[in-house]
């Protein structure tokens, strides 16, 4: 049984056929990058493992997205359950105007929370997983706001974790990060993978050579090709996949 199995999976955004016939299955505490030219259906299909497409009008799909065996679509979903199951980080970092501490345990407020030492043992335990706590903890009832891009970006994959799902989804989650952050979030993304099962979307190229073990190829809305990153950028088996992975376009 894969964590996440995506079997014949369609989705339109109106009449735009946006994800086509999706089959893939994703492996546990792995990172499985997706990659493709912009609009090729990588965020879409990302955001449809935890009905994050649910919020956009006009959005109709067929198939299954299994999660642990059950799927994700089927009525007796609870969507709010899901989403502890599996959170997201998003391309832009999202910290909340409020204090690092209470950013941290945003998540474990509205799930019911109320304890003051399981909260703060939770905070502290997700900013270390998400190696930020040295630097913080002298601060952590400060604002936000006050930290590095990178640094939010990180309290952002702390606030994810704290309730503590089996899957992360990052969408870009350093796009918008200069190399040095960059860096420490991939070192982190890596560490990571002990615990959860991470998907990662990226335009960069080099970033999933780096840091992913399967790589899914998307063009279009279909997805050409996926397997071990190495093999998919070395000898891929379509002619469509050997085109972007070598820059003749994209």
């Amino acid at each position: 049984m894969k964590p996440i199995s995506i079997k014949e999976f369609n989705l339109y955004y109106g009449t735009n056929h946006a994800l086509k016939n999706i089959d893939l299955d994703i492996e546990a505490k792995e990172v499985t990058a997706f990659i493709g030219p912009s609009g090729c259906g990588k965020s879409t299909l990302l955001r449809s493992i935890n009905r994050m497409n649910d919020l956009i009008s006009g959005v109709s799909i067929t198939g299954k997205i299994k999660i642990d065996n059950e799927d994700i679509y089927q009525p007796k979903t609870l969507v709010q359950e899901l989403r502890k199951k599996v959170g997201m980080v998003f391309q832009k970092p999202t910290a909340f105007h409020m204090t690092i501490f209470e950013n941290v345990a945003f998540g474990l407020r509205v799930n019911g929370w109320s304890n003051k030492d399981e909260i703060y043992n939770r905070v502290e335990t997700a900013l270390k997983r998400a190696a930020l706590w040295k630097e913080v903890k002298q601060k952590i009832y400060s604002s936000a706001l006050q930290l590095s891009g990178g640094q939010q970006q990180r309290l952002c994959i702390a606030r994810s974790i704290a309730i503590d799902p089996e899957i992360l989804l990052m969408d870009e989650p350093t796009s918008a990060l200069d190399p040095i952050s960059t860096a420490k979030i991939e070192e982190l993304v890596k560490e990571l993978t002990e615990t959860y099962t991470i998907v990662i979307v990226t335009h960069n190229m080099q970033q999933a050579a780096r840091i992913s073990k399967k790589t899914a190829f998307f063009l279009s809305g279909d997805l050409i090709e996926s397997g071990e990153t190495k093999k998919l950028f070395e000898t891929p088996k379509k002619e469509e996949t050997k085109r972007y992975v070598t820059g003749q376009f994209g």
